[in-house]
């Protein structure tokens, strides 16, 4: 019985290639052997996959049984799934390395052994197995710079999982990276094992040396004659530390950041012509108090070069002056790289709406070194005709499908057309329903000519919410509110409800808009409102609406008509002069149709960055309607929104309204035009700005002439402009700052130098309620009775 086990022993060994030990006794067939000592130096070394080495004897049998031991915290199926032999199954050498090598990948383990035994039933195979230890700690030592739960989050190493050391290595790397973005350059992260129990659980902690933060001392440019230092110094990101750095944040030292700054200078030559520039591998210097850091970037600008022949070649589907005339390169004198690659993408449009997606535009240059030209040669490979396949809309959680839809200007089906995809792109952005709106295109394999469309928008809050309350002295308690939603039930239509309630009066207003009345080009809105107002002087109660139609006339240009019905009752107080508030042009019916004209090309409607907007409106209210109040009023607007550089926009508001009444009456005071608030002069309190009569009757003063006193009373004219610069504060929380200046007056005739101006700033942000306006106005030349400044908060788009 012995001899026979005995020869059995032999047998598995030969099978298995494993050496036969002296005394002749072994505890079982192993493929791979690892010793792992139990010392926390030894978890710090990854250990080597296992290899099966090639038996000596071909076998075979049957595999009868499948075990796994060593395994704690792996379940057994888990494991068994990855092997490929199986219970039933021949046995296969060669699959039995393979499931060595399988389990090892899983990672979960430091040595995989298998053990095989030949029984009456057939050939039992256990897979013993070494499993690493957990994680069921991470600490941090030295970090007196940056906190936890920072390092934390970098590392994004989670306790209780299986110890990785790839992964510690990467978890290095990341909080290296942290510390680099934060001006620690120099800071030196090592990680160690502890063991908690020996070879199941360890603690990971990593020793973090911060020295000190490093700053850009010094940038120096060696060899530039053409560009000057500040030049370039302007074109990078990294800055030299000031003294006002810990503000501002300059003088911070990232090596990726650096690194494209050189991709930039080489951009920057290329732009003035110096198409031979070579710029050194910056030398960076450390002070010996590892503080701070020199710079010193080598160039070897070369000769400056000028365009010469610009020639085009290949698929030319349209004539060379054609194509000259969609290009600019030529034009320039001087090489610039900037104008090359517009007229690259210019091109491609060209083809792009023949449907031509793909066309493959190649601008070859060649460098005539004595004449100092580069001649440039348009090498066009239009490829195929492509067409559009599948629409599709994500992303609008709240918006439905047919809103987008139905400001594209492509179909499924049709040739591709680049202009009108771009169009359609600017379009579903002037929504202003999305914060990011992203036009994805794919082709599938099967058919290149086809091009998918996956248009991908973000929503934003349309709504806007105001409430205030508070006392004045000339309203007494106020409360007031508004809500206005632009996207309603994501139909795109707009509704606007609003009150505003004090002692001395109360205002209601309900505004209802449908864009697309019935899924037609028709627009249909309606305003219904009630007004009841002390002025102070008299007391004025309206009660009135309007219905409103539109249609498009033109691209980008529509047209509205508008009929309102309006009753007015106006009752002057006891004491006032009533020869300064003659209501007899003021009670009774407003019976007026508008006739107006809009056109919008803005990229935004809520906030936009470029484009333009401008409407004229005449509203008149004649006798033949009904109208007791009879006056003809004008309203003209326009808009201008440039993106400038660095974020900055530069917006434009120019307004101008003229009213007047025919002859043998006279216009209505409530009627007349007032300045002054956070949509026209925001350095002066609303409606303080505007032609002024005096009242009788007052004591005597500086200000009041024969003891009669200053009444705001308007303008049967207004002009005003706004002029301000957008520019990002926080990009991440969508909060912008503005500077600003306001000029206008209300008069009955405008003159220049009266005209009344003011300056200031302020903050903004998109938030979850709608646009949030700070602003602070100063008023210039400021006079008797004014405020030094003027504090403006409201809610929705300034303009």
């Amino acid at each position: 019985m012995i001899r026979s086990l005995r020869c059995v022993v032999v047998i598995f060994l030969l099978i298995f290639g494993v050496p036969m030990q002296s005394h002749g006794q072994t505890s079982g067939i192993k493929t791979k052997k690892a010793t792992t000592k139990k010392t926390t130096s030894s978890l710090n070394n990854q250990a080597q996959p296992p290899v099966a080495k090639r038996a000596s004897v071909v076998y075979s049998g049957q595999v009868s049984r499948i075990t796994v031991t060593g395994n704690k915290k792996i379940e057994a199926d888990a494991i068994k799934v990855k092997l490929k032999s199986k219970v039933g199954e021949p046995f296969d050498r060669d699959s039995v390395r393979q499931d060595v090598q399988s389990v090892y990948d899983m990672g979960y383990f430091y040595n995989v052994q298998v053990e095989r035994q030949v029984t009456g039933a057939g050939i039992e195979l256990t897979y013993q197995v070494t499993e690493k230890p957990s994680i069921v700690e991470v600490t941090f030592k030295g970090n007196d710079r940056i906190d936890k739960d920072d390092l934390e989050e970098a590392a994004q190493l989670k306790s209780y999982t299986i110890l990785d050391h790839n992964k510690l290595r990467e978890t290095v790397d990341k909080l290296n990276k942290l510390y680099e973005e934060k001006g620690f350059f120099l800071a030196r992260i090592k990680y160690r094992l502890e063991d908690v129990k020996p070879n199941e659980e360890v603690r990971v902690v990593f020793d973090i040396k911060e020295n000190d933060k490093v700053r850009v001392k010094k940038v120096t440019f060696l060899g530039n004659r053409a560009l000057t230092d500040t030049k370039l110094k302007g074109a990078m990101q990294t800055q030299e530390g000031g003294f006002f750095s810990w503000i501002s944040g300059s003088g911070s030292y990232k090596q990726d950041v650096f690194d494209r700054d050189v991709s930039i200078l080489n951009y920057l030559y290329f732009n003035e012509g110096y198409v031979q520039v070579k710029i050194d591998r910056p030398q960076v210097y450390v002070s010996p108090d590892k503080k701070s850091i020199s710079i010193t970037i080598r160039v070897e600008e070369g000769e400056q070069f000028n365009v010469g022949k610009v020639d085009f070649a290949g698929d030319l589907l349209f004539t060379r002056d054609e194509l000259y005339e969609a290009t600019e390169i030529h034009k320039s004198t001087v090489f610039v790289y900037e104008t090359l690659q517009k007229d690259l993408k210019s091109l491609q449009f060209k083809y792009g709406d023949l449907g031509y997606a793909f066309a493959n535009i190649i601008p070859k240059t060649q460098v005539r070194e004595k004449e100092r030209l580069v001649d440039i040669t348009f090498e066009i490979e239009k490829g195929q005709l492509v067409y559009f396949g599948s629409i599709i809309v994500t992303g609008n959680s709240k918006t439905r499908d047919k809103v987008v839809r139905r400001e594209l200007k492509i179909k499924e089906g049709e040739l591709y057309n680049e202009t009108r995809k771009r169009k359609s792109e600017e379009n579903v952005k002037r929504l202003g329903y999305f914060s990011e709106v992203i036009f994805n295109s794919s082709t599938p394999v099967e058919n290149s000519n086809v091009l998918n469309l996956d248009i991908q928008v973000k929503e934003r809050s349309t709504g806007t919410l105001n409430i205030g309350a508070g006392f004045s002295t000339a309203t007494g308690f106020l409360f007031n509110g508004s809500v206005s939603q632009a996207n309603l039930f994501g139909k795109g239509q707009s509704l606007g409800i609003s009150l505003n309630l004090t002692e001395k009066g109360q205002l209601y207003n309900l505004s209802f808009t449908e864009p697309y009345f019935n899924d037609t080009e028709w627009s249909v809105g309606f305003d219904l409102y009630k007004r009841d107002s002390d002025i102070g002087s008299y007391q004025e109660h309206k009660l009135g609406g309007d219905i409103r139609f539109g249609h498009p006339i033109g691209e980008y240009w529509n047209a509205y008509l508008t009929y309102k019905l309006e009753n007015t009752d106006i009752g002057v107080l006891d004491g006032i002069d009533k020869t300064l508030f003659n209501d007899t042009y003021v009670d009774g019916v407003t019976s007026s149709i508008t006739g107006s004209v809009v056109y919008d090309r803005r990229n935004d409607r809520w906030s936009p960055t470029s484009g333009g907007f401008a409407s004229l409106a005449v509203e008149h209210a004649p006798s033949v309607l009904g109208s007791k109040k009879l006056f003809t009023k004008a309203l003209a607007n326009v808009r201008y929104y440039q993106e400038l550089f660095w974020g900055l926009v530069f917006r434009n508001n120019l307004n101008y309204g003229l009213i007047f009444a025919p002859p043998g009456s006279e216009v209505a005071f409530n009627e007349l035009f007032l300045l002054g608030g956070p949509y026209s002069l925001r350095g002066y309190s609303s409606f303080t700005i505007g032609k002024k009569r005096y009242a009788c009757c007052r004591p005597v003063s500086s200000s009041s002439p024969n003891g009669l006193y200053p009444i705001v009373y308007g303008g049967t004219q207004e002009v005003f402009y706004q002029g301000e610069i957008e520019f990002p504060l926080i990009t991440e929380a969508q909060i912008k700052g503005v500077v600003f200046y306001d000029i206008g007056q209300a008069e009955d005739a405008i003159i220049l130098p009266e005209l009344r101006q003011d300056v200031g700033f302020g903050f903004r942000w998109f938030s979850p309620i709608g646009p949030l306006r700070f602003e602070w106005g100063f008023p210039i030349q400021r006079r008797e009775g004014e405020l030094y400044q003027n504090f403006e908060f409201s809610i929705g788009s300034p303009f």
